[in-house]
């Protein structure tokens, strides 16, 4: 009975998940971050390697040393639309120190990625990024799978 219970207080958290999400973004300017997604995107390691400094160093590997098993794996990317800026939430101290971060909802043809980027310090470097799979409205199942 206990795991009925436990079990139906997670599909109700979950159905409530992409409207708790979404209140806590807003639309603001992200001229800064859209640039460092267009590096990500366009695999500009040469050009765009040094912006990526500290944490999202790491995370920006992936993208920026790009290969056709990756290509092949996410197949071309279809969009990439700016979801709005999440300030700190339980996300994002977890993953991005809580810092307030412009999120980015990417569509490959096989795969759909959120981007998180913290915008650049006053030196132009981004040292705060995450990727993960799935929409930007999905971020609250991450955690939510992994109790069950």
């Amino acid at each position: 009975m206990k795991a009925l219970a436990a079990l139906s207080l997670a599909v109700a958290a979950l159905g409530l998940s992409p409207a708790a999400s979404a209140q806590t973004r807003v639309m603001t300017e992200h001229a800064q971050t859209a640039s460092a997604l267009e590096c990500l995107l366009a695999h500009k390691y040469k050009e765009c390697g040094q912006r990526f400094v500290g944490n999202a160093r790491l995370a920006s590997r992936y993208w920026l040393f790009w290969s056709p098993d990756k290509q092949f794996a996410l197949g071309a990317l279809e969009s990439s639309d700016y979801a709005g800026t999440q300030s700190a939430t339980a996300y994002t101290t977890k993953f991005l120190n809580g810092r307030t971060a412009d999120v980015y909802d990417v569509t490959f043809h096989h795969q759909r990625k959120t981007f998180y980027i913290v915008p650049p310090g006053p030196d132009g470097k981004v040292e705060y990024m995450r990727v993960r799979g799935g929409a930007p409205d999905d971020e609250k199942l991450e955690g939510s799978l992994r109790a069950f």
